[in-house]
């Protein structure tokens, strides 16, 4: 009788648990038709894929669940430009854990995609860390100013890599379905976050698009018309301050960093757009075409910064900027335009690789044959 008596609560406490759990995730507005993802794992496999003879999954890292990161931009009165060695240092220090799981998220989930004939067992390593991070709430706990931004762009690599394997047959439904509720609960609260304090000009400039990104990725994974009308709704919000010389005028005001954040803010906002165009949109014609506009004004400056040394009064500190992570956003946009502008740049840094915009994009998007130059 004890024996039966434990195992009914038991089975009480576990349903009593699944009820908790409905009631404290969020609501999701489910689309009537499937949104589309904006990497095709199929094509890509057809185009890059290769056998793969063995694949071992490595243990997950410890979760981290609070993010109380401290900036590292000095004060200085110079549009938060100047970089503080020892503040970075130690934000580097704290968030590295983040990073590496960002990263090798990454790189599993773009392996599946090189794997001709899929590899299961790949995808479900990529589905177990994913599902570890779930399980302990990552990503959900305190955060201060710094660490919400961290949070932003956190759920973008975690949403993309698990849409590059979802279409795995043989992932594990419940593993799944706890990926989707932490997925979801993370999702509402950058988009609640972002949606209050709009005077801010962290909610009006770059830090706008890349949450606007996240939550469109994870709209896509849950299918959620919520969060997709609510990221589209901020980009269309960005075409609206990109002036018709193609400057960002919040960007502008980051003073020696001004074309950093041009070219930060693009990288969003083209794969954005590239999403919204694979789910019936037209969206780089919005604004007269203002997508177009911002990437030819911060391509030029890439070969010449004195534009935007004129408008933002200040000589524009490159540094770190010419590498395959910031411009990794290229291989998408010329893989729809074949602007020629952008070809040197693709041709010198191939692989180009950004976690936070989904990976390998050269894997993702890139032209086989780009001419040799």
């Amino acid at each position: 009788m004890k024996g039966r008596k434990k195992k009914r609560v038991t089975s009480y406490l576990l349903s009593y648990g699944l009820v908790l759990c409905t009631a404290f995730a969020p609501r999701i507005s489910q689309a009537s038709e499937p949104l589309r993802s904006p990497f095709d794992v199929s094509q890509r496999r057809e185009l890059f894929g290769a056998r793969v003879e063995a694949w071992s999954c490595p243990a997950p890292p410890a979760a981290v669940r609070d993010l109380t990161f401290s900036g590292f931009y000095a004060d200085t009165g110079q549009g938060s430009s100047v970089v503080d060695p020892a503040a970075k240092k130690a934000y580097d220090n704290a968030t590295r854990a983040i990073s590496q799981y960002e990263n090798k998220l990454a790189d599993m989930s773009d392996g599946y995609v090189r794997s001709n004939p899929p590899v299961g067992a790949a995808a479900a390593c990529v589905l177990d860390w994913l599902h570890a991070w779930a399980r302990a709430e990552a990503m959900l706990g305190r955060a201060t100013e710094q660490g919400g931004y961290v949070r932003k762009w956190g759920l973008a690599p975690v949403s993309a890599s698990y849409l590059k394997i979802r279409m795995e047959p043989s992932l594990d439904p419940a593993k799944r379905s706890g990926v989707d509720r932490w997925i979801s609960r993370w999702a509402s609260i950058i988009k609640d976050d972002y949606s209050t304090g709009t005077q801010r000009s962290s909610r009006q400039n770059n830090h706008l698009y890349w949450a606007a990104w996240s939550v469109m990725l994870a709209g896509i994974v849950l299918n959620d018309t919520d969060l997709y009308e609510w990221a589209l709704d901020r980009y269309r919000f960005a075409m609206k301050q990109i002036q018709p010389d193609g400057t960002l005028p919040l960007e502008l005001a980051r003073k020696s960093k001004a074309l950093h954040y041009h070219n930060f803010s693009v990288a969003p906002l083209v794969l954005i757009a590239e999403t919204l165009e694979k789910n019936g949109n037209d969206p780089f014609s919005w604004g007269d075409g203002a997508l177009h506009m911002l990437v030819k004004r911060t391509v030029a400056g890439l070969d010449d910064p004195s534009y935007f040394e004129r408008l933002a009064h200040a000589k524009q500190d490159l540094g770190g900027i010419f590498n395959g992570f910031d411009l990794a956003w290229m291989e998408s946009y010329y893989a729809r335009f074949r602007d020629t502008s952008l070809e040197k740049w693709i041709h010198r840094l191939r692989p180009m690789k950004n976690r936070w915009l989904g990976g390998d994009m050269t894997l993702l998007f890139g032209i086989r044959d780009l001419r040799s130059l």
